[in-house]
């Protein structure tokens, strides 16, 4: 039923709906039909982003499939950024105003000349023959002298061929499905200008593409770099730190001289041992010799002269013993203290030959008192009294070499844990340079990989157009169609959503709470092929049906009374009253009508027109608003129905117990305005008091589609192609 609602809403208003569709596919018809053509070209490039070789594998680069979706974003965004689009326009017109007009491949006669119209004389003189680059630098310079240029202006603003808006609305990149492939296209109205855009655009972009590839990896390699000159100072300082301890303390192998100092002071310490044995020895030899001695014997070996020898033997052995040290310690005085000690020596031997010789002129018998030989004696004494001397001599240079391995000890005790500290500060800094050399090398070949695979290839060059682009006017003329089709019944149907008036059956009984009795059309918009009494009586037999059922239920006592009101004034109690009192006059009811208004040329039945009083809204009976508004003596029993109007109770006062008192009260309300609270609190008064006898809805000015609804078909001149219609959205295929 809505559907069909709606498609009357729409045939109501059948002219507009077809009016303004085709009005506004004549105007576009109209504004497309010096529509210039359009001309596409189209270049595709080779990325390797997806599955591009790479130098740091033998493998095809892989990546995931965010990494691949965001290099293709970022490739997209160079092509289409705003800086990559102005260096196109500028590139592109300086191609333009170096050809002349006379290459077609780049520019047309025609746009040639359009364009040389508006190109100043002062830029015109920029221009250096045969010198792309230079011409290209002149223009940017004088684009950049201010923001109310020329250059400026023709790549900023509007212009359908240079400025950035225009080309970057024409200009269309896209990736090809899931491959390494980018397709970019181009339209413009000029074929040359078209595949010239094109061509530029892919030397600009590549370029720049690669540039910033290249720059993001040299960014790293020269930060590795950086810190590898770092590392190497570091590991520089710390070894010369090392070779100068080493300098210091004549170290040339810490590991081999502790060794070899050990091994020295081991072997040492053995000899030591061995010299303080023999001195030991030799000195207990030498005193049980002189115990055998008598003591003449003791007395002469103890004179001055043999003193002395002993002496001067101990000093020479001494001096040997100390020339010996200084020559080891010192290699430089070591050919002068070996021939020192070589004359020391000879020393040596002839003191002790006259140490021998003394002794013996000492003694001058042959045997002891104990019978043993004196030169045997004596021979032994000299023996030990010599070697006495001589390790006297060695115990002292070996007390002095003691003193010294101990403090060579105490020396290279501290110099093995700095010398540790020092090789662990080379080994850090080592591994630290060797470190950053491996990142070096790796950031020097991910470079070189990223300039192999930054290295965009052509694989499509733009071609020149022949042919234009099909013309989308008829698209654009059945869209301005459809446009104007629905857009105003758009605002029909909306308007109707929006139409807060009670305007059918069912709202009125949803919002009043009450029952529908009858509904009545809207006269003054009845269209011409509708039979309008038809539907008035059509309403009226409704209500008549309604009140001679009623009449009968009460065994056909006299009169019956019927109350006819309105919340407000104007809502057709009047025009609804005379037509349903005429309709019971024809069926041959005596009807009497009560009215405040006034009301003329009414033959069939009988009116009274009643002035309201005091005592009016304190009418509860018939009888009593007869004799109080009529007439006292007024016979009411001659008629079979008796209606009465009352006045809008907004506006008047009004005989509320009169409601409960009558057969029947009827509500009349115009469809056409909305349900207010006001409504709402006076009707609530009024149920109140009738109860259980309700009023009824009496519906007035309802439109004709609502009519239809409640009544059925309308009676009215319809086409062959109306019915055909009607009857298909019904589903009435075999209805006549």
């Amino acid at each position: 039923m809505k559907l069909l609602f709606f498609i009357r809403l729409l045939l109501k208003h059948f002219a507009l709906l077809i009016i303004m569709p085709i009005a506004m596919a004549a105007l576009v018809f109209f504004i497309t039909s010096k529509q210039s053509k359009t001309y596409t070209s189209s270049s595709l490039i080779y990325t390797g982003i997806a599955s591009g070789s790479s130098i740091t594998s033998l493998e095809s680069a892989k990546r995931d499939l965010f990494g691949t979706n965001t290099a293709f974003d970022n490739l997209i965004t160079i092509i289409k950024e705003r800086n990559t689009i102005e260096e196109i326009g500028l590139r592109l017109f300086v191609s333009h105003l170096l050809s002349g007009g006379s290459n077609i491949e780049k520019i047309s006669k025609n746009k040639y000349q359009e364009l040389m119209e508006i190109v100043p004389d002062e830029v015109k003189e920029l221009a250096v023959r045969n010198d792309f680059d230079k011409t290209l630098e002149n223009i940017k310079a004088y684009r950049d002298k201010d923001y109310t240029n020329f250059i400026y202006e023709l790549i900023n603003y509007e212009h359908p061929d240079y400025s950035i808006k225009k080309i970057s609305s024409k200009l269309k990149v896209s990736r090809v499905k899931s491959s390494d492939l980018i397709e970019i296209s181009y339209e413009s109205d000029d074929p040359g200008i078209c595949k010239n855009t094109l061509e530029i655009l892919n030397e600009v972009f590549i370029k720049k593409y690669s540039f910033i590839q290249a720059n993001q990896s040299d960014a790293v390699v020269q930060y590795f770099k950086g810190q590898l000159e770092n590392a190497i100072i570091k590991l520089d300082e710390a070894e010369n730190e090392l070779l100068e301890f080493n300098q210091t303390n004549t170290i040339i192998n810490y590991n081999e001289q502790t060794k070899h100092i050990a091994s020295e002071k081991e072997h040492f310490d053995l000899t030591y041992m061995d010299i303080k044995m023999k001195n030991v020895a030799a000195k207990s030899v030498l005193q049980v010799l002189e115990a055998k001695m008598s003591p003449l014997e003791k007395q002469k070996i103890n004179n001055e002269k043999i003193l002395n020898l002993r002496n001067k033997l101990s000093d020479l052995n001494i001096e040997i013993a100390l020339k010996t040290y200084e020559a080891k310690k010192d290699s430089s005085l070591e050919q002068g203290l070996i021939e020192r000690i070589t004359e020391l020596k000879k020393e040596e031997n002839d003191t002790q030959q006259e140490l021998r010789d003394a002794v013996k002129e000492q003694y001058l018998f042959d045997n002891t008192t104990e019978g043993v030989p004196s030169t045997t004696i004596i021979e032994d004494w000299i023996d030990k009294t010599i070697e006495y001397e001589a390790t006297k001599a060695q115990l002292l240079l070996g007390e002095m070499q003691k003193k010294e391995y101990d403090q060579l000890f105490i020396d290279y005790a501290p110099l093995g844990a700095t010398m540790k500290r020092l090789e662990r500060k080379i080994s850090v800094a080592e591994r630290e340079y060797l470190s950053i050399l491996h990142s070096f090398d790796l950031a020097k070949l991910n470079q070189q990989n990223i300039e192999l695979n930054s290295n965009l290839k052509i694989l499509v060059e733009p071609l020149f157009p022949i042919n234009p682009e099909p013309s989308k006017r008829k698209y654009l003329v059945i869209i301005a169609f459809m446009i104007g089709f629905i857009i105003p019944a758009s605002v029909i149907i909306l308007l109707e959503f929006l139409d807060q008036s009670i305007g059918t059956a069912k709202r009125a009984e949803e919002l009043m709470g009450l029952s529908l009795a009858a509904i009545y059309p809207n006269l003054s918009k009845i269209n011409k092929n509708i039979d309008i009494e038809s539907l008035k009586n059509k309403g009226n037999n409704i209500i008549v049906r309604r009140l001679i059922l009623n009449s009968e239920k009460r065994e056909h006592k006299k009169p019956e009374i019927n109350l006819f009101f309105s919340i407000q004034s104007g809502e057709g109690k009047t025009m609804i009253a005379t037509m349903l009192l005429n309709e019971l006059a024809k069926s041959g009811y005596k009807v009497l009508l009560l009215s405040h208004n006034k009301i003329d040329d009414v033959k069939n039945f009988d009116i009274y027109t009643y002035n309201t009083n005091k005592a009016f809204q304190h009418i509860e009976t018939s009888n009593e608003f007869i004799n109080n508004c009529v007439s006292e003596n007024f016979d009411v029993n001659q008629y079979d129905y008796i209606f009465f109007e009352i006045p809008g109770l907004i506006d008047h006062t009004y005989p509320i117990k009169l409601f409960k008192n009558v057969n029947q009260t009827y509500i009349i309300v115009r469809a056409n305005r909305a349900w207010t609270n006001s409504d709402k609190y006076a009707l609530k008064d009024v149920i109140e008091a009738t109860k259980e006898n309700e009023p009824q809805i009496i519906l007035n000015g309802v439109k004709v589609e609502e009519m239809e609804n409640v009544l059925g078909d309308l009676p009215r001149k319809r086409s062959f192609f109306r019915k055909l219609i009607k009857n298909t959205l019904r589903f009435h295929f075999y209805s006549r």
